[in-house]
């Protein structure tokens, strides 16, 4: 009867102790998120943008930005479309092509990189 007890105590303190281990920290590092530390003021040329998100304060990093995508897979950060007129317009300018693209089914050549993206 004394080595089940033993035996039970031994799986509750190793219970404990793996749950005292582990913190709501160290479970949430694989949700770290990719932040924009500092925007660049000067425009990008629209022709070599793929994609953009806007990345917000309230989702945890420290500043609102646009994260542009190049065709070529770089993230370029800039300031929120309300400071720079060029941010405003390159959104909409990706925008208007991923509507085109969605009406013609990605069929056209500059429609290619944005088919296996989930929007």
């Amino acid at each position: 009867m004394a080595s089940v007890l033993k035996s039970v105590l031994c799986v509750v303190l190793c219970a404990l102790a793996l749950f005292l281990c582990s913190s709501p920290a160290d479970a949430q590092q694989d949700l770290a998120l990719d932040c924009c530390l500092t925007v660049s003021h000067k425009s990008i040329p629209k022709h070599v943008l793929l994609t953009y998100r806007k990345q917000l304060k309230v989702d945890g990093c420290p500043r609102d930005a646009v994260v542009f995508t190049t065709r070529k897979g770089f993230h370029l950060c800039a300031p929120p479309a309300e400071e720079e007129l060029w941010v405003k317009d390159a959104i909409k300018f990706l925008d208007t092509r991923l509507w085109k693209c969605k009406g013609n089914k990605f069929h056209e050549k500059r429609c290619h990189g944005l088919k296996n993206l989930s929007f």
